[in-house]
């Protein structure tokens, strides 16, 4: 009895487990759907925490794709849908002129996709009749994950490829690759939680005419809500978006639209280019662009920035962040900035950040600065804050030399502008080239006569933030390092710009334009440091301990003291030690007044003697020993010259010994490549061994309840 009692329960364990395996296979199989798009369009909705996908064989006629048992996939409620049009037979990934509409209807709800080998390419319109490719609507929230190799490109004039316009609804869009190719298998994550490593999703996005690669479309001038995008977010994959030949943006507004809340971020990798519309940013003025985390970008523009406005003059304010340890370069083409405003400028409030550790190179082109504003109306504040990591930025690179003469590299064309650079977020590096020994100093702002109060174009000074005041000291703060250096003469090699094709043979840019360049060379003519750079960089000073901690410089005396007499003034003439610095202090010491004489007693005939003049001293205290001067030296600021320390230099220096050396810019930038993540089982079911798995679970809970009755008989 006791060993029939024993069967009973190790029967009713093995189908209590049995039908356990069988629930689970089932659930696991109702969440693995994969949909070919070119078996028929896709329709996906998320609403109140569901998910549903329908696909249509016939939409006009309400015929749905049937799946492999014949039903229709119409509401069919999944939670994880792929996306592909690869073909499963010969493992080619073929293209489709089908089309996918997702639907996150209200906030809160979410859409989850994935594009898997996906190539969709929609035929050619000039109506405004078709459709975008892959379409984003409502207010909730969609995800896109990558996996695999996808194309996605607009044929329509007036669509962007991936299109999410604000008509449509406010809610986000987030382009991501969290998992690897299997779409099961978690990525590995970073320090900052972010998906690193392991298989890259790729994405190429193609728009046409007036649409962006990703963003907005547009319909017409009168409703610009079409054109208009917002909350965008990129943080994974290898990302290729390319605007129209009009001016759609790559990644952003379309033709006159702007771009609210366009973030790249985490480890995303983006190349992004515009012909009109700014590689990054709007249609027209008015644009939100945040850079930040780990992200790598290139961005690119013919006619528009290529971090910014599109071409067409529009309202609106700008601003633009690059922080975090973003690495970015930017090149502004045809007479528009890298970063910044169009070739129109900007007449609202643009404002630039560039903050932490980023590295950023801008290359401007023709009559604009590389970062900055091209042109103002005069009504609107242009608005540079570098408060940390490594900026390289050229003012123009083409070879018309009637076209780079008035612009500086970083600053403002025209306009009110308001710069600050002061190390609060990070340690600072400020490169700032101008590519002729005839053009302003390397960051500029516009000047005014001082009679009119009007500009005086074509003429820039240093402002105050970004160069040394009148006694040596600057305004860069002493929270991390900083150091700005000045360059002329300096240049750029060119390479030829390799962008990928879309449908749109027009976005193609100018030959003249058609290039990728890298900043070379240069004289360095200037040198701005604050304290906390000498600080960090003992090298570069000849004695340390002679710093005064009110002191910016190490200054030495140059020549000898000329000691101020009864008749004229005195002067001594000092230059800073510190290699490449270059800056100079011209002490005047006033003239000796006689001091009046006491009546003269009677009796005493005896001459007042004057007073014997008190030695000058140096700004330490100490009194300099007189040196036969080499060379005299005005109250300026001699240029300095390279950018090697000199750790030998002579405690007196003439400053024509600093001048007129080159220095290569060797910008630097690196990427660290997280380890690859572990491999996880795939998901999935097996039918038949499901089928199997429950008719054994049945046949034993049978078994057990046989004898469950022939038991109780024997009792």
């Amino acid at each position: 009895m006791r060993k029939n009692v024993k069967k009973q329960l190790a029967l009713r364990v093995l189908s209590t487990a049995a039908l356990v395996a069988m629930v689970s296979s089932i659930a696991t199989a109702a969440f693995a759907a994969e949909y070919n798009v070119k078996d028929g369009s896709v329709e996906i909705v998320a609403k109140d925490g569901s998910q549903s996908i329908t696909q249509w064989a016939d939409k006009d006629n309400n015929l749905c794709v049937k799946d492999g048992e014949g039903k229709d996939i119409r509401d069919r409620e999944d939670s994880n849908i792929i996306l592909t049009t690869k073909n499963k037979d010969t493992g080619e990934t073929e293209t489709t002129s089908n089309t996918v509409t997702i639907t996150a209807e209200n906030k809160g709800d979410t859409a989850n996709v994935t594009l898997k080998d996906v190539d969709i390419e929609t035929e050619s319109s000039w109506n405004n009749s078709g459709s975008a490719p892959i379409e984003i609507k409502g207010n909730g929230n969609t995800n896109l994950e990558l996996n695999g190799d996808n194309t996605v490109l607009s044929g329509d004039r007036h669509h962007a490829a991936i299109e999410k316009a604000d008509k449509n609804g406010h809610g986000t869009l987030t382009i991501k690759d969290d998992l690897n190719d299997d779409n099961s298998t978690p990525k590995d994550k970073d320090e900052n939680g972010n998906a690193a490593g392991g298989d890259t999703g790729k994405l190429l996005a193609g728009g046409y005419g007036d649409g962006a690669g990703i963003g907005g479309g547009f319909k017409d001038t009168t409703d610009l809500s079409y054109a208009n995008t917002s909350n965008i977010t990129i943080k994974g994959g290898e990302i290729t978006a390319r605007g129209g030949y009009e001016d759609g943006a790559g990644i952003g507004g379309g033709t006159y639209g702007n771009a609210k809340n366009i973030r790249i971020e985490g480890n995303a990798h983006v190349k992004a280019s515009g012909d009109g519309g700014a590689g990054i940013g709007g249609g027209t003025g008015g644009n939100d662009v945040t850079i930040t985390g780990n992200a790598v970008v290139e961005a690119y523009s013919e006619y528009g920035s290529a971090i910014g406005d599109g071409r067409p003059w529009g309202g609106g304010d700008t601003t633009i962040t690059i922080s975090g340890n973003a690495t970015v370069h930017a090149e502004g083409k045809n007479g528009t900035t890298a970063i910044g405003s169009s070739q129109n400028g900007h007449h609202g409030n643009l404002t630039i950040t560039i903050a932490e550790n980023a590295n950023v190179t801008a290359i401007g082109s023709t009559n604009a600065p590389a970062i900055g504003n091209a042109y103002s109306s005069g009504d609107g504040n242009t608005t540079i804050r570098i408060t940390g990591g490594t900026v390289n930025a050229i003012n123009s690179y083409d070879d018309n030399k009637d076209f780079r003469k008035d612009y500086p590299a970083i600053g403002a064309k025209d306009g009110k502008l308001n710069l600050t650079i002061d190390g609060s977020t990070g340690d600072t590096v400020v490169n700032a080239y101008q590519n002729d020994d005839a053009v302003p100093d390397g960051i500029g702002e516009p000047t005014t006569d001082p009679e009119t109060g009007e500009l005086v174009y074509g003429v820039y000074k240093i402002p105050t933030s970004a160069d040394y005041n009148e006694d040596g000291s600057s305004n860069l703060g002493e929270k991390n390092s900083v150091v700005i250096n000045y360059y002329k003469n300096a240049s750029v090699i060119k390479e030829e710009l390799q962008l990928p094709d879309t449908l749109d043979e027009s976005a193609k840019f100018d030959s003249d334009w058609n290039h990728h360049c890298t900043i070379t060379g240069g004289t360095l003519t200037k040198v701005v440091h604050n304290r906390k750079y000498m600080e960090e960089h003992p090298e570069e000073i000849v004695d340390i301990t002679k710093l005064k901690d009110e002191d910016l410089h190490d200054w030495q005396l140059v020549g000898k003291v000329v000691e101020p007499t009864l008749e004229k003034d005195g002067y001594a003439d000092y230059i800073c030690s510190i290699d490449k610095c270059g800056q100079t202090k011209h002490v005047v010491l006033p003239k000796l007044t006689p001091e009046p004489s006491e009546p003269d007693v009677p009796g005493d005939n005896t001459p007042n003697t004057p007073n014997k003049p008190d030695t000058p001293k140096q700004p330490d205290g100490t009194t300099p020993a007189p040196v036969t001067p080499d060379a005299p030296v005005q109250d300026s600021t001699a240029p300095a010259d390279t950018l090697a320390a000199d750790t030998t230099a002579d405690a007196a220096v003439v400053p024509a010994d600093a001048q007129n050396l080159v220095q290569d810019a060797k910008p630097e930038a690196a990427a660290a490549a997280p380890a690859a993540a572990a491999v996880l089982p795939q998901t999935g079911a097996n039918w038949l061994a499901v089928v199997g798995t429950a008719l054994s679970g049945m046949f034993l809970l049978a078994a057990g309840f046989v004898l469950d009755r022939k038991n109780r008989r024997m009792n």
